[in-house]
């Protein structure tokens, strides 16, 4: 090729590449009609070569994209300010907004036990979040190639991954779980068209030299070895393995979406809660039936986090094994509920007043008052208590005491020969966690008598022909 030539072959591969990224993100519909999309760029070539292909693509109108730039501070400050310089350069050469942010990845990841991989996710999303809610920015893209979607499906296929899995990253996706985000932000990757080869090439026929990140070398990561080991190992059994990976990627894609929206029809949305129909429960497929389990937890909280694949299992075993009254405990103050021919999830009712962390001795016989409640024992029933039950007299004759639940705390109800953790007993009683403190315990030398409202223990039930005293108590008015 003649000299004269470069400056044409480079247009017409610039103009080729940002065709297919258009056409890409018009099928996928990753560009708002109106607002702001914000990028995320670290100077490497992919990420610039999102900068430099969106900014052609919206010429018309540069004020709607700006740019942010987070420092996970893990590579020194030489590194991160060459780093942030090189951004600066890059998006005031094209007038566009630059927002840069830093965190500190390793005192996250000792403080909440995380790797630093994750770590590092959580503060730069958590970052891009906070910078789209200030710009009302309605998507946020990053510059994921159809090179790292390889990668992504082998690995999650190297873990044993479902079809979630191998559909890989989404083109268009909610913000990620675990990350706190504004309302209906999205998370898009307008250049999963492309490769990495292909990104690099752009940068260079635009005249920008981008930066090298040396941690893509390393072997540490497993990413790395994916990339430079197995992916070159799989193209001598298929030279196009990247294609064939991604092309997986889109058909699993296709079947998941499917999946979603079969399970979406199923949950039905009204007054802060979600309810899907037992008898769909029952005659749908597991996939679907567990999508339309997050799906009713999402609609009701609005996001998934703290809710895993241990409590959709837990949900899976109320409705088929149990009956209507039936209810479970789930993160975030949710409860799961069988009511009439539907599962319900809902938060459950605002958390009741707790009982004072004291000790109240209550004479037998006689009387006491412990955080709002009337404590009562008597030789004679007490019709008009809210709650009340018999005792074997012996039991309670000294050192009766009344109290809330404490940690450690074992039970041994009524019928049973060994005791258990008054935490699992409340749980398979259906307390709600937000009234388990406002239970009274009434406790003597021997351990609790009488778990309040609920259940007596094995040892305190009344014995035929022995004296027995009522126990009871009910709200001041």
């Amino acid at each position: 090729m003649l000299d004269s030539d470069l400056p044409r072959a480079q247009t017409a591969l610039r103009r080729r590449l940002e065709q297919r990224v258009q056409s890409f993100m018009e099928r996928h519909s990753l560009w708002p009609e109106s607002g702001v999309v914000l990028l995320a760029v670290s100077g490497g070539r992919d990420s610039s070569a999102l900068l430099l292909i969106l900014e052609r693509l919206v010429l018309r109108r540069p004020e709607s994209i700006a740019v942010a730039y987070f420092d996970h501070g893990l590579r020194g400050k030489t590194a991160a300010s060459r780093e942030a310089e090189f951004v600066a350069r890059l998006c005031a050469d094209r007038g566009v907004r630059l927002v840069c942010g830093a965190g500190d990845v390793r005192a996250r990841a000792k403080k909440e036990h995380l790797s630093s991989e994750d770590a590092a996710r959580r503060e730069r999303y958590e970052f891009l979040g906070r910078v789209a809610n200030d710009l009302g920015a309605a998507h946020v893209a990053t510059g994921h190639t159809a090179s790292d979607q390889a990668e992504t499906v082998l690995l999650n296929i190297t873990r044993g991954a479902g079809l979630d899995g191998l559909t890989g990253m989404r083109p268009k996706a909610e913000w990620p779980v675990n990350v706190a985000a504004p309302p209906d932000l999205n998370l898009v990757r307008p250049l999963l068209a492309i490769s990495r080869d292909e990104t690099l090439a752009y940068c260079v026929a635009s005249g920008v030299d981008p930066l090298a990140d040396e941690s893509n070398l390393s072997p540490a990561f497993r990413r790395n070895r994916v990339r430079h080991e197995l992916l070159p190992l799989l193209e001598s059994f298929n030279p196009r393995i990247e294609r064939a990976l991604v092309r997986l990627a889109e058909s699993a894609g296709e079947d998941r979406e499917l999946l979603e929206t079969m399970a979406a029809a199923a949950v039905e949305r009204a007054d802060g809660e979600a309810s899907i129909a037992q008898a769909w429960f029952r005659a749908a497929v597991p996939s679907v039936r567990r999508r339309a389990v997050r799906f009713a937890f999402r609609a009701v909280t609005g996001d998934l986090i703290d809710f895993n694949s241990r409590h959709v299992q837990a949900i899976e075993r109320l409705v088929m094994k149990s009956q209507t009254g039936d209810s479970l405990d789930l993160p975030r103050g949710v409860t799961a509920s069988l009511s009439g021919s539907a599962l319900i999830l809902r938060h459950e009712a605002e958390p009741a007043p707790g009982l004072p962390d004291v000790e109240i001795a209550l004479p037998v016989p006689g009387e006491a008052a412990f955080g709002g409640l009337v404590l009562a024992a008597s030789s004679n029933a007490a019709p008009e208590a809210a709650h009340s039950i018999e005792v074997d007299c012996e039991t309670v004759s000294t050192g009766l005491v009344v109290r809330r639940r404490r940690d450690g705390d074992r039970f041994q109800p009524n019928g049973m020969t060994q005791t258990k953790k008054l935490h699992d007993f409340l749980i398979d009683s259906h307390i709600p966690r937000g009234l388990r403190d406002a239970i009274p315990l009434f406790v003597s030398e021997r351990g609790i008598v009488w778990v309040g409202g609920l259940r007596v223990a094995e040892w305190a039930k009344p014995r035929p022909g022995r004296p027995t005293i009522h126990l009871s108590y009910e709200a001041i008015d």
